[in-house]
């Protein structure tokens, strides 16, 4: 190999097995066969509550397995939220608290946007449930995380 490749063939810097994990994020994770996101340990209670919610609808619940980083994100898996609270997709995401349910639970706000009203919503991702849920919420349902 040439200096500029990687032992995986590709130019250094863009393979996803070589380059550094992102900050925020571990080099495994786990995941399972139904889910669409990725967790830092089994022991996580969105993981929990989403196999439960997969029993519960007779979807079929898989065991976790470990994976590498980079093949859950070609996978195009999302960090669970609650396993991850450090990591940023972007530099203009943000934590939050999202209110869902009479329950105010952890988020990451991607986006604000205003309305024709003049009232401003935001784009959030958070977990509800055992389920990542990306949503348009208002702005009296968003506050700054602790």
């Amino acid at each position: 190999m040439t200096d500029d490749r990687c032992d995986h063939g590709l130019i250094v810097g863009q393979c996803g097995h070589c380059k550094p994990v992102p900050h925020g994020l571990t080099a495994t994770v786990w995941t399972t066969r139904g889910g669409s996101v990725f967790h830092r340990t089994v022991a996580c209670e969105a993981l929990a509550e989403g196999q439960a919610r997969a029993a519960r609808f007779a979807r079929g619940v898989h065991q976790p397995t470990r994976t590498a980083l980079a093949d859950a994100m070609a996978q195009g898996r999302g960090a669970c939220i609650p396993c991850f609270p450090a990591y940023r997709p972007s530099r203009t995401a943000k934590p939050c608290l999202v209110h869902e349910d009479g329950r105010w639970l952890p988020g990451l706000l991607t986006e604000w946007r205003r309305g024709r009203d003049g009232r401003w919503s935001g784009v959030v991702s958070y977990a509800a449930d055992g389920e990542q849920v990306t949503a348009l919420k208002d702005q009296d349902d968003l506050r700054p995380a602790p």
